[in-house]
């Protein structure tokens, strides 16, 4: 029976950091990362790659502890609203885990500390007050995730190279798309409970003509430094700008001409997997096509496979 119980709370905390999105700090940290040490890999960048999921991590279970009310009504499968763990025990280690990431950031470099404490304030921010503010909550998240690039580059050298500049902006933009046409999902029971997404706010129609246009422009960005760098060690990093294009197009399309919850989820899948073939895109500007290769095609199968054989929301 204890056995049994530990196993339980166990799944329910990997429910809780909704773990078939693993790869999404990962991806967002690569980039700046390994740019900052020219494509060498290094203990810094093995540890801001752990500080990150860790603090994304934190950051979904604080999620659902200011979301149980809500997730009561909408979600009551969840482990907070289904009593399988206590509000207490989703709170106390998302606050450890931010503790460690913050004193962690300050260990390696003050200034990485110091966004520690930014991204932890910008994550507070969007799950206490703007997730359910509509246009506030599809850029305040985004923001947080866009900015792991920078994270990245000062763990490793302490500043932050014009190219990360790129990665963060395109990363940022990117994910700004994807919040939104993830909130089609819900949009029904969002709709019913009062809850404020950005399509109940803007309409359905300008919300989706926005996330077209910010994810547009983040490839647009992605590509600039094709045309506008000569420095690049690898212009064959384009390829996975032109996948991640792919991978966003065909999964979204459904969802412009027929904006259900169905094809809002179907959006969100295409959106998590464009997600790993597009945010690490820059980092290939300082490594081969084939390491690119080495590091994306693992995390994009499992995160498929987690998408598909798991029976949470995500």
């Amino acid at each position: 029976m204890i056995g049994i119980n530990h196993m339980s709370r166990v799944k329910a905390y990997l429910e809780l950091i909704r773990y078939p999105l693993f790869g999404i700090p990962i991806v967002a940290t690569l980039p700046g990362a390994l740019i900052a040490s020219e494509g060498q890999w290094t203990w810094r960048v093995a540890a801001a790659l752990v500080i990150a999921s860790f603090g994304y991590f934190a950051g979904m279970i604080k999620n659902d502890y200011f979301h149980r009310e809500t997730d009561a009504v909408t979600n009551p499968d969840r482990p907070l609203p289904s009593h399988r763990l206590t509000p207490k025990q989703a709170l106390v280690p998302a606050s450890i885990i931010y503790s460690l990431c913050v004193i962690f950031g300050f260990m390696l470099e003050v200034k990485a500390g110091l966004l520690v404490m930014g991204l932890v304030a910008i994550s507070h921010l969007y799950n206490a007050f703007f997730k359910a503010r509509g246009i506030l909550g599809s850029i305040t998240l985004p923001l947080g995730i866009g900015l792991l690039n920078v994270f990245g580059a000062l763990v490793v050298i302490g500043s932050v190279p014009r190219l990360v500049w790129y990665a963060f902006a395109a990363t940022t933009l990117y994910d700004i798309g994807t919040h939104i046409t993830t909130t089609f999902k819900d949009i029904t029971r969002d709709k019913e409970h009062g809850i404020t997404t950005t399509p109940v706010q803007l309409g359905i129609r300008p919300a989706l003509l926005f996330s077209a246009a910010a994810t547009i422009l983040a490839f647009v960005v992605a590509l600039l430094p094709y045309w506008l760098e000569d420095s690049l060690a690898y212009k064959s990093y384009a390829v996975w700008v032109v996948l991640g294009l792919l991978a966003a197009v065909i999964t979204r399309i459904p969802l412009y001409m027929q904006p259900t919850e169905k094809n809002g989820y179907f959006a969100l899948k295409g959106s998590m997997i464009g997600s790993i073939l597009f945010f690490p895109c820059l980092m290939g500007a300082q490594v081969p096509i084939l390491v690119s290769v080495v590091i994306i095609l693992p995390l994009l199968l499992v995160t498929v496979l987690l998408l598909r054989t798991s029976r949470q929301e995500v």
